[in-house]
């Protein structure tokens, strides 16, 4: 189910819808619509790769919740880091898996928050495409304790493959310790969703979020020439507006 779903916004949401749009314009290339279809998909490929499209797609998911205040927290309230994603085999440590981008920002943070707070981390995520690969709590966890967090502030929950599950299985972690408030940590784009699951299962929710991809400076000339990275992040948010949308109806 997990692959089946991954698979089929793959081909729904850019770059896979884009393409599939663009072969329907050739194939129709002798017909109008064939033709606006191809110019209007071009369009839209050049709009997606720019820094101004992908703001405006961006901002509204990022700016949700502000960013997190520092303070002296109580301890009945716990660190949640969320995953992000596994490097797998990476031949710069053995071929050992790994933290991917995002996932290591969000390690980062949660390890800095740590630090300051004095609180404890519960690192969750599974391996949900494949049994081979470690699961993404776990490596989490080795990370928090390279980066300096004691091994007994430290949890991993390695059996969730989405963030419902993350929120369903941190919920009967910590309800056995009788935590209720958590500070949870993510990406700034995905804050909005992982706040619905955990305040869905009774938490109270301070949301820490990390990893913008917001331009945070003035625009230039670069902004409305075609980026990689914006296309890349436009795909992203896209992604995430689709992934509320999914889990309103699948568990709302």
């Amino acid at each position: 189910m997990i692959l089946t779903s991954k698979l089929m916004s793959q081909l729904l949401l850019p770059p896979g819808g884009l393409i599939l749009s663009i072969l329907l314009g050739i194939i129709f290339w002798s017909r109008w619509w064939g033709r606006a279809l191809l110019i209007l998909t071009l369009l839209m490929f050049w709009g997606l790769s720019t820094e101004l499209v992908r703001d405006a797609l961006s901002k509204p998911l990022e700016f949700t919740y502000p960013v997190l205040q520092v303070k002296s927290f109580d301890k009945n309230t716990a660190i949640v880091l969320l995953g992000g994603g596994i490097y797998s085999n990476a031949p710069e440590y053995a071929n050992a898996d790994t933290l991917r981008g995002s996932a290591m920002m969000r390690t980062l943070y949660a390890a800095h928050i740590a630090k300051q707070t004095g609180l404890s981390i519960y690192a969750t995520g599974g391996a949900p495409l494949s049994q081979e690969q470690d699961a993404e709590g776990d490596v989490m966890r080795r990370w928090l304790i390279r980066l300096g967090i004691p091994e007994g502030r430290v949890f991993a929950e390695s059996y969730a493959n989405n963030t419902w599950q993350n929120a369903v299985y941190i919920k009967e972690l910590l309800s056995k310790r009788h935590i209720q408030r958590i500070i949870l940590i993510t990406s700034a784009w995905h804050m909005p969703r992982a706040v619905w699951c955990f305040e869905s299962q009774g938490f109270e929710v301070i949301p820490g979020p990390t990893d913008y991809i917001t331009l945070q400076q003035d625009y230039d000339v670069r902004s409305y020439l075609p980026s990689g990275n914006a296309f890349a992040d436009s795909c992203l948010a896209l992604h995430e507006y689709l992934g509320i949308l999914w889990y309103h109806i699948k568990y709302g």
